[in-house]
């Protein structure tokens, strides 16, 4: 369990790390970015004296973020998928037909980088190694990225699984995948570890970031700091709306990250085009793909099935790399408009934005 005492501190003109340390706070990071310093703060009486410093704009609690509720429905093996599809050859979902309206091009997404932050990325995945570039580990440092849930695994075959006749094919088959991993085997990170995720994704070059986590409905600014790093310097941020939805599509319960501007919010949709139950509904829903029983890569070697809008949002993030790479110049609010644009419209904007991904 996180301790209370974790804090996050945003300063107006430079993160005051030793400011922290004075008053004998145990500083954990230091941003490059966003002028922030998280800390444990050892007593209430140190945080009073913290919170005096007139350069200091806002100090929150470094609180938990997590997988939105993800659905895993069915696991197989290479060879149990075979014979599921009644295929003995490589396997092309629904869901990536849906969204190129046909087969993927064999080098769609070739050259552009896509960091999946999530729980890691299984290695060794014979439908992934050859398109994982790096990665890092936030939540045991030095250690490799390596999945140990098979949410991050399930998010990256989405966008990026190869077509190599075997197993699945992504949307963006020749990807460049990274693997952050800010989720422990539980599918728990805290802000920090999430903001990290973040720089280290600006710090090497991301193109496209794919965010499928929640973290509530209350914006915290020193994330927004964060994603505003990233956008700044040209970074689309795909992030999911969360699985808090109801059947009505009654309320604003779209979660953070893709709750902050900026970013885009994608909604879940079911085979027959209509909103996912579960998907959360509000104005910030940007775009829709599919969410429901999606069939993809996971850890081991093997293949699952999930539902949810940690599903459909690398259907967003693939689409977004096939569009840069046609157009390597393209600029961000130019990717933006390609997608909204291209997007066949199925409803209400606040339940599915500008409606299902298109690509071709």
């Amino acid at each position: 369990m996180m301790k209370d005492r974790r804090y996050t501190f945003l300063f107006r003109t430079r993160p005051k790390p030793e400011k922290i340390r004075q008053w004998g706070g145990k500083v954990y990071h230091v941003s490059r970015y966003s002028r922030s310093v998280s800390a444990v703060v050892p007593s209430a009486k140190a945080l009073k004296a913290l919170l005096r410093d007139t350069d200091l704009v806002l100090v929150e609690r470094d609180r938990l973020v997590k997988l939105p509720s993800p659905r895993v429905e069915e696991i197989y093996r290479a060879r149990n998928l075979q014979k599921s599809s009644r295929s003995a050859r490589q396997v092309l979902p629904w869901n990536i037909r849906r969204v190129w309206n046909g087969k993927p091009a064999q080098n769609a997404g070739m050259g552009v980088r896509v960091g999946v932050i999530d729980t890691g990325i299984d290695l060794t995945h014979p439908d992934l190694r050859g398109n994982i570039k790096g990665g890092v580990n936030l939540i045991k440092p030095g250690a490799s990225p390596q999945d140990d849930n098979g949410h991050g695994t399930h998010v990256a075959g989405i966008i990026a699984a190869i077509n190599n006749q075997i197993g699945v094919v992504g949307v963006a088959p020749a990807t460049q995948l990274y693997a952050i991993k800010v989720l422990n085997g539980r599918g728990v990170g805290t802000l920090t570890t999430l903001i990290r995720g973040i720089e280290w994704a600006i710090d090497h070059g991301m193109h496209i970031l794919n965010i499928s986590i929640g973290g509530g409905t209350t914006v915290p600014g020193n994330l927004v700091a964060a994603i505003n790093a990233a956008i700044n310097r040209g970074i689309l941020v795909v992030a999911a709306a969360g699985n808090n939805g109801n059947a009505n599509g009654k309320g604003n319960n779209v979660e953070i990250p893709g709750k902050i501007p900026g970013a885009i919010a994608v909604a879940a949709l079911a085979k027959n085009n209509r909103r996912a139950p579960f998907s959360s509904t509000g104005p910030e829903v940007a775009i829709a793909a599919p969410g429901v029983r999606i069939l993809s890569t996971f850890t081991g070697g093997r293949y699952a099935v999930l539902s949810g809008t940690s599903q459909a949002t690398p259907h967003v993030a693939g689409a977004a790399a096939v569009f840069k790479q046609l157009n390597p110049g393209l600029s961000l609010p130019a990717l933006k408009q390609i997608l909204i644009r291209r997007a066949r419209r199925i409803g209400v904007s606040r339940l599915t934005g500008a409606g299902l991904v298109q690509i071709r």
